[in-house]
């Protein structure tokens, strides 16, 4: 695997594979990598000859100065983790060569889909993520590109971006990896002390309980059953939950409003701050 962290190199190497006519995939990710990070690796092996995966922990999608110091870092086993899965390439570039004029971020025009849940919570944040994912874009130049939907929101907006400056890359999405307890894995569930890693896995629970009484329902209750089973749970915090149409993030009140609908959860377990979501009607 070629480990590389100026723009320059990796340009270099990626025009001699395409010079051959080599497809390439890219896995962008912030590290502390786990199976769900390797199962886009997987699926862009099985669709490009070439697949690269980016490390960068972006400072300007950190609303929160705390959040961004306590990210979990680990470079030594992810790259043993990427090697093991035999990934063509590594691109590991600092805050200067990403940034070479300061941490400025660009805005975006996104149908509003950035202004709720996240966007609301997370001033500034959907901002950092457009920024940096352009930028990665327009240096590594790949043929597709591979998020999960466990950040539903963030690969709706990444798909907005992508389309309204007619960009060439296809975006492709992973399922949700998640522990045998049914946790999404997320690089933040290392923070989780083993007390508060025991209830994490309620988060999924609730999600499910609704998913299975949808039919017969109201939204509205819905959301409440899922706000009481949380706030039931000492030590846990509901953020928010939310029902929307997966396409215009719209919430929705009445079963007729759409045929499509994911609930989408944010909980504070501690001072960790867990997302999830689940289609409750497939």
């Amino acid at each position: 695997m070629d480990i590389l962290t100026d723009i320059n190199s990796l340009k270099q190497l990626l025009s001699s594979y395409k010079s051959k006519g080599k497809r390439i995939g890219f896995v962008p990710t912030m590290g502390a990598l786990h199976e769900g990070h390797l199962s886009l690796v997987y699926q862009a092996q099985k669709d490009c000859d070439i697949v690269v995966c980016s490390i960068f922990i972006n400072p300007t999608q950190f609303n929160d100065l705390n959040d961004l110091e306590n990210y979990p870092i680990t470079i030594d086993q992810d790259i043993d983790l990427l090697k093991t899965q035999k990934c063509d390439v590594l691109f590991m570039p600092s805050s200067d060569e990403m940034y070479p004029q300061g941490l400025r971020t660009n805005t975006y025009a996104l149908n509003n889909i950035d202004k709720v849940l996240e966007g609301s919570k997370r001033p500034g944040h959907f901002d950092g993520v457009c920024t940096i994912v352009h930028r990665l874009f327009t240096i590594v130049e790949a043929d597709f590109a591979y998020f999960g939907k466990k950040d539903f929101q963030q690969l709706a907006i990444i798909k907005q971006v992508v389309k309204n400056l007619s960009l060439t890359i296809k975006i492709k999405s992973g399922e949700t990896i998640r522990e045998n307890d049914g946790l999404a894995k997320s690089s933040r569930n290392t923070l989780l002390k083993p007390e508060e890693r025991k209830k994490a896995p309620l988060i999924y629970k609730s999600l499910m309980k609704a998913k299975l009484a949808f039919d017969n329902t109201s939204y509205e209750d819905l959301k409440k059953m899922i706000t009481n089973d949380i706030n039931d749970i000492n030590g846990m915090e509901l953020d928010y939950i939310e029902i929307v149409n997966p396409n215009s993030f719209k919430p929705l009140k009445n079963k007729s409003d759409s045929k499509d609908a994911i609930a989408l959860i944010s909980v504070f377990l501690g001072n960790v701050r867990l997302i999830d979501n689940l289609s409750l009607n497939d």
